[in-house]
């Protein structure tokens, strides 16, 4: 399992609580040892449990620090077709185990998942492959895609669906189609959008330009709208951080060095510094105060 695809599943899966996989996941990666692919199986099933918002929140970890020079980029020169053609054979580099077929239409891709080594994809691995198309190509293209997949049994599920939690139970899936004409979210602000992303991917280097341009607006567009807020990009960046380090606190064991790393911080004491002026407390003493009365 290659470390990039097991370490975006990890911390899609820490985002929602401990669990035994990902504790072992994690215990794997600590040893620089390669991932087990029945643990990454295990860690995929609990992400899919937790639905589509979860398989996409770790597939964007994937986009954290891009080590394959030539991804990033195909993704920044935004051409979504030369993306699309290269899909199989960049899927290659992370899983041999299995491939896609695409087809490339007007406005939307047809994507088909199929076994290459050994047996027929698990429906978590195929979710959390269609997850990875999404997030990939929307950076490609400046936009959230919509994505729709398609099961064996003819029902179908769109990841931008209200209130969709589990996928688990739902047996084989055929494959999916990402629609690159619209976005799934047209009502959510780009503030909002950028906040999202931020969440998402705490850890990156945010830039105003950057985030700007995934949002589909201009760099003025967004200092204007983040103004008539009351607030500018670096305090949405540290607020958002800080908001995932609280969760990271409150809900699992990670030591404050893994956090802050995380979260985008330099070090546990840039964490706890900050932390404590936002939040009135140290880390260690919120963490304390979960423990002692569960709340």
């Amino acid at each position: 399992m290659h470390p990039d695809l097991a370490r975006a599943a990890l911390l899609g899966a820490r985002r929602h609580g401990p669990s035994p996989a990902a504790d072992a996941v994690a215990r794997w990666q600590a040893a620089a040892e390669p991932v087990p692919e029945r643990l990454h199986h295990a860690l995929l099933a609990e992400l899919t449990g937790h639905g589509w918002q979860a398989l996409r929140g770790a597939a964007e970890h994937l986009l954290d620090r891009p080590r394959e020079g030539d991804i990033a980029e195909v993704i920044e020169r935004g051409s979504v077709s030369e993306l699309a053609a290269r899909l199989p054979e960049l899927q290659l580099r992370f899983h041999v185990g299995h491939t896609t077929d695409l087809r490339l239409e007007p406005g939307r891709l047809v994507v088909s998942h199929r076994a290459l080594l050994g047996g027929v994809p698990n429906p978590a691995e195929s979710l959390f492959t269609a997850a990875i198309h999404e997030v990939v190509l929307g950076a490609c293209a400046g936009r959230r895609p919509a994505v729709t997949v398609r099961f064996a049994d003819g029902s179908t599920v769109t990841g931008a669906r209200p209130g969709e939690r589990s996928l688990t139970g739902r047996g084989k899936v055929e494959g999916w189609t990402i629609d690159l004409s619209t976005t799934q979210e047209a009502a959510v602000s780009p503030v909002a959008a950028v906040r999202d992303m931020i969440a998402a991917d705490p850890a990156r280097r945010w830039r105003l330009d950057a985030a700007a341009a995934r949002s589909g607006v201009s760099t003025r567009s967004l200092q204007r709208m983040l103004a008539e807020q009351g607030t500018g990009f670096r305090a949405v960046v540290s607020g958002t951080r800080l908001g995932v380090a609280r969760g990271l606190v409150q809900r699992t064991d990670l030591g404050l060095a893994e956090i802050a790393a995380a979260c985008g911080f330099t070090d546990h004491a840039h964490l706890t510094r900050c932390f404590t002026a936002r939040h009135g407390v140290p880390p260690s003493a919120m963490r304390a105060q979960v423990t002692a009365h569960g709340v």
